[in-house]
């Protein structure tokens, strides 16, 4: 007798493949039978499809496990079960009568479980090989990046840390999925150990294997997240010392920007003063006023120029007429008409 366990994904070609497989519907405790044919049937169990035949079966797909079962006398090495004895060395041999709810329910339930987790079991330590593969690199540039914040080089930093990130996030992604499968085994493997406990224990000692297997998993799982934390705090860490730095830099171009402001604000007061000057005294009588009072609106007048220079600035901007902006230009006329006003005033007197 043979168990062949197949992805659900499959049922429909075994039905196809199968030699004069009629429908049969019926329920069991755990498992379903869909079909049957001479020697056999075809059942269904959560995401799993199997096929129990007595006889040797043909059939080109290629089943996530074979399970071969013999019925055997006790020799002394069995152990006992719910409705016998049983001993599992690669093949089943069992002490017990052949019972319909035993081999299209129970038995075939316990042994697709530990079929899923099998299969799963063996996904898991390709990702784990592959995952512990990008886990040495990250960490390789994560050295690296330590090594390169020393030398306070922003343009390194950040080209390693979008390297560190890009690996983070595969990584995350490849971890995702070994975590999901993980779960997955865990699930697998406690519905296999409930059916095996009303079982009275039958192929405990596989899931015992089992779990120790998933305990590995559960290790390599717990090692990947603490690298991802320690590559996360890393990241974070070097995010602070890059706006530490451009803090800096930002700081030493406001030194440099407000220096440029302030002898650019000097050459323009000296400029406005002169060519205000200049002009004043080509069409006003200037030379009738005394020094003092001329000197004062010339200040004045240029002083308000220079910061309504900057008013203006800020209403082209924001497209907003300022309490600043109306002032500066009160001031502005009326410090125009008193250049105007005196020197003819003096003038005349």
């Amino acid at each position: 007798m043979e168990y062949l366990i197949f992805s659900g994904r499959e049922l429909e070609d075994l039905l196809l493949k199968v030699n004069k497989a009629k429908p049969a519907f019926k329920r069991y405790r755990y498992v379903e039978i869909l079909a049957e044919f001479d020697g056999g049937v075809v059942g269904k169990y959560h995401d799993i499809v199997f096929i129990f035949t007595a006889r040797e079966l043909l059939i080109d797909l290629e089943p996530l496990e074979r399970f071969f079962v013999e019925i055997s006398e006790d020799d002394g090495t069995f152990k006992p079960f719910r409705f016998g004895k049983y001993r599992y060395e690669g093949k089943l041999l069992m002490d017990a009568d052949i019972r319909e709810d035993l081999f299209y329910d129970y038995l075939p339930a316990l042994l697709s479980e530990i079929a899923k987790a099998r299969t799963l079991i063996k996904e898991c330590s390709i990702r784990v090989s592959h995952l512990v593969s990008r886990e040495t690199k990250i960490v390789r540039e994560v050295m690296k990046l330590s090594e390169i914040a020393k030398t306070m080089d922003p343009e390194k930093l950040e080209e390693v840390s979008f390297n560190v990130s890009s690996m983070r996030t595969e990584f995350f992604s490849g971890y995702m999925h070994f975590k999901e499968i993980v779960e997955e085994v865990f699930s697998a493997i406690l519905r296999a150990e409930r059916i095996s406990k009303f079982l009275d224990g039958m192929l405990e000692e596989e899931i015992a294997g089992m779990k120790k297997e998933l305990e590995r998993m559960k290790y390599h799982e717990s090692s990947f997240e603490q690298t991802l934390e320690g590559v996360r705090d890393a990241l974070y860490l070097l995010h602070l010392r890059l706006e530490m730095l451009r803090g800096k830099e930002n700081l030493e171009l406001q030194k440099r920007t407000s220096a440029l402001q302030a002898a650019a604000a000097v050459i323009e007061f000296v400029a406005v003063s002169y060519y205000t000057l200049k002009i004043w005294e080509s069409y006003l009588p200037v030379k009738y006023m005394p020094a003092t009072i001329s000197f004062s609106l010339l200040i004045a007048f240029t002083t308000i120029v220079v910061i309504l220079t900057d008013a203006i600035g800020e209403y082209i901007k924001d497209r907003k007429v300022t309490k600043k902006l109306t002032l500066l230009s009160i001031l502005l006329l009326t410090t125009f008409a008193l250049m105007v006003y005196l020197p003819i005033l003096f003038s005349e007197a």
